[in-house]
């Protein structure tokens, strides 16, 4: 997996987003990254992910109308 579709998948999966929060490393470490990239997954701006990912589901909502 790329971290970029891994990404897309913390915006939009909120069970994702809460393990993540919870063990950054640890979860991406389970998506298939190695050491390294899973730090650098685990140091990402936590306010920024979750105002990214609500921005994303009003997006999404919008768009169901």
């Amino acid at each position: 997996m790329t971290i970029e579709a891994f990404l897309a998948r913390l915006y939009a999966d909120a069970a994702l987003r809460a393990r993540f929060l919870a063990d950054p490393a640890a979860e991406a470490r389970r998506a298939g990254f190695d050491a390294a990239t899973a730090d650098k997954l685990a140091a990402i701006d936590r306010v920024g992910l979750e105002m990214a990912a609500a921005s994303f589901e009003r997006k999404r909502k919008g768009k169901r109308k």
